[in-house]
This record gives C-alpha cells, structure tokens and sequence, in this order.
C-alpha cells in the first residue's frame, strides 16, 4: 500500500476515533491549511474539536482515493450532523514523509466558524 493511502486512511481514521493527539503526528509542523486558511497542525486539532462540539456523532466514511506520488486525492461523506444532515467532501493532499504537508479542500457543508 502506498503512503498516500496510508496517511489518508489514518487522518480519517484519527477523525472517527477522535484522536487530536494524532494531528501532531499525521501533518508536518508548516502544514498549509488552505480551506481554514491557517497553518499548523494545531489548527486542524482545533477544527476537529469544533466539529465534535457542533457535531457529537460526526463521521467520516471514505469512498474514493487516488494517489498519484506525492499528491492524494479523496472524496467522503460526512454523516452525522447535528441537524440530521449529511455532506460530500472532496480534498486532496500533499504527502512527504509519512505527513500531510498542504491540504485543499470542497464541502458540501458550510464550515464551523473558528472562535476568536
């Protein structure tokens, strides 16, 4: 199995398990964020954690990958919205290294404001 394959498969897999801790390990410490439009790894904690406080049975279910060397292509459903509703994700990533370096990103579903 590919790298690619195995970061995305363990992203999500971090999601559905609620593992924040697992951030530090899945993306590089510049990691590019360009649908939160924020760096760091923290900042992917921090939105996971944001949609499982807006989200308690949140999930993510992937349908499709496509890995072409070190760019990763995925779509998903995301299922378990606080309103009943489900959504269509489509992201791809750059992997290097075991880590998702830069990640952009579609949503069926609008976004949870960052606080501040």
């Amino acid at each position: 199995m590919d790298e690619g394959r195995l970061i995305a498969e363990r992203m999500y897999d971090a999601f559905n398990r609620r593992d924040a801790a697992a951030t530090g390990e899945l993306f590089t410490d510049d990691f590019r964020s360009h649908p939160l439009q924020a760096t760091g790894p923290e900042c992917v904690r921090d939105a996971w954690q944001r949609m499982w406080a807006h989200h308690p049975r949140i999930e993510v279910r992937l349908l499709d990958l496509v890995t072409d060397g070190e760019r990763v292509a995925t779509r998903t459903e995301v299922a378990g919205f606080a309103d009943g509703s489900a959504a269509t994700m489509l992201e791809m990533f750059t992997v290097a290294g075991g880590r998702i370096g830069e990640l952009w990103g579609l949503s069926s579903q609008p976004q949870v404001p960052a606080q501040g």
